[in-house]
């Protein structure tokens, strides 16, 4: 979707949520009366993928309500670690879009959180810099991807205090912590690619147990891959387990040769 298009969408649904809250449910009908310059198949589509995403639940038919997603939300501000606070109340001072996420949006899905753990933050481009100088006059060691090649170095990440990654879609958090979906694919490309410091195993078990809880939404995983750049990837991980005991043979000869 090009940057017209959903910003279209993220003001359509911000006035639709204005409303839902007044009426608590609404028909097609009243959303089409409330976006009288805008085409009906065109509202539709957007209902429909706001249903896909979570956003919104069918209450009955041609009904709408708000979703209720306390399931996919994290714990909370007050389960975040000391550090991850003081980070949040950093940001929000300056009013850029972001939101924490990994480990600190898992909190009561795992058996075993480390007391102290890198603080993993996703902000909206524009932010970046500033946001990386704010905190390191803090006193706290603050990496972005660019900093790949500093990070490959064990001395140096054992001192990391905040990864910042890119963000484009904020609809994936709430109240500035991701949603659990978004929170894992953002753990698991801080891992594999930045050197996040838990081990693999450590991430497969986080994974294994979120799918054992139903904490993981399909369609929002792959809403949280497709804005990190990996949704081949995430959802070929998915899908393994449908794949044929032939088919997995032929992989585990390709695996062997491209290693």
């Amino acid at each position: 979707m090009d940057i017209d298009n959903r910003t279209n969408d993220e003001v359509f649904y911000n006035e639709l949520v204005k409303h839902l809250e007044r009426e608590g449910e609404m028909s097609t009908r009243r959303i089409y009366s409330l976006f009288p310059g805008v085409n009906e198949n065109t509202i539709s589509w957007r209902l429909h993928r706001l249903v896909r995403y979570g956003k919104l639940q069918k209450a009955g038919h041609g009904q709408y309500s708000l979703f209720e997603m306390h399931e996919n939300n994290a714990a909370g501000y007050i389960y975040l670690q000391e550090k991850s606070q003081e980070i949040y109340n950093y940001a929000i001072d300056y009013g850029y879009n972001f939101y924490l996420t990994g480990l600190d949006s898992l909190v009561g899905e795992m058996l075993h959180i480390p007391e102290q753990y890198p603080v993993l933050m996703i902000l909206e481009k524009d932010g970046i810099n500033e946001m990386k100088h704010i905190l390191s006059e803090k006193d706290l060691l603050v990496l972005t991807e660019k900093d790949r090649s500093i990070i490959s170095e064990s001395s140096m990440r054992d001192k990391i205090d905040v990864f910042i990654l890119k963000g484009k879609d904020f609809s994936l958090s709430t109240d500035n912590i991701a949603q659990k979906e978004k929170g894992f694919v953002d753990l698991y490309y801080a891992v594999t690619r930045m050197e996040y410091g838990i081990s693999v195993p450590e991430l497969y078990r986080i994974y294994q147990n979120l799918l054992r809880n139903l904490s993981l939404a399909t369609l929002k995983v792959k809403a949280a891959a497709r804005d990190r750049g990996i949704l081949t990837e995430v959802s070929w991980l998915m899908e393994l387990d449908r794949v044929p005991d032939k088919a997995r043979e032929f992989m585990s000869y390709w695996i062997k040769d491209v290693l």
